[in-house]
């Protein structure tokens, strides 16, 4: 091997090793907290602080790991030397349902099995009782049209009601107008009946320090 080729080999491999080490960082979610300081806040004492801020907001699939790499690295690097990002993220920044069904695939079996045959250690034990193949499958619906601000709080969801009525006729009053079913005896209840969405979607109510009566 002459000279040359091996001062080209070992520039290669310290670029791989460089790049392998940039890419380690940014998919970190120190990374991301270096901008987001707020949101890396948030997600440190929410429920998904096991989870990596790319196991939600990275695209599922091959495709969508490269991006999701490519972009990391590039956000990093500009965010050391500019300070801010090249083109800022879409706000909020988009969750796929296969990534939240990759953990909590479970979820749909809720409306196959009824509740009441669930496990008291399941699903059930979390207060989960709306049929969600339905909502998923049948209907389309991401599971961020319901689940906003799980991790990152959602200022409009929380803090200004006891239980927030306002965002819950928007949000299930687009689908529920007063039907009903009796299936596995739950309902699909009207938002007119002030008591019956908090059944099924308890995280509606606002943790006991944020109430406001």
């Amino acid at each position: 091997m002459t000279a040359k080729l091996k001062i080209t080999a070992i520039a290669l491999a310290g670029l791989i090793l460089a790049y392998g080490a940039t890419l380690e960082v940014a998919e970190s979610n120190f990374a991301c907290g270096y901008c987001h300081t707020d949101q890396h806040g948030s997600w440190k004492v929410s429920s998904h602080k096991s989870a990596n801020c790319r196991d939600c907001h990275v695209e599922p699939g091959i495709a969508g790991a490269l991006k999701g790499q490519a972009q990391g690295v590039r956000d990093l690097l500009v965010a050391l030397t500019r300070g801010t990002h090249i083109s800022p993220h879409e706000d909020p920044l988009p969750i796929s349902t296969q990534n939240c069904r990759d953990c909590h695939g479970a979820i749909l079996f809720v409306n196959e099995l009824g509740y009441e045959d669930l496990p008291e250690n399941s699903l059930k034990g979390q207060g989960l009782v709306i049929g969600h193949r339905a909502h998923i499958e049948k209907y389309g619906m991401e599971c961020v049209e319901c689940h906003r601000g799980v991790v990152h709080r959602d200022p409009d969801a929380v803090g200004k009601y006891k239980t927030n009525w306002p965002m819950m006729k928007k949000d299930c009053g687009r689908c529920h107008d007063g039907t009903f079913s009796r299936r596995f005896q739950l309902t699909v209840s009207s938002v007119e009946d002030r008591k019956s969405c908090t059944v099924c979607h308890p995280y509606y109510v606002a943790p006991p320090d944020e109430q406001i009566e």
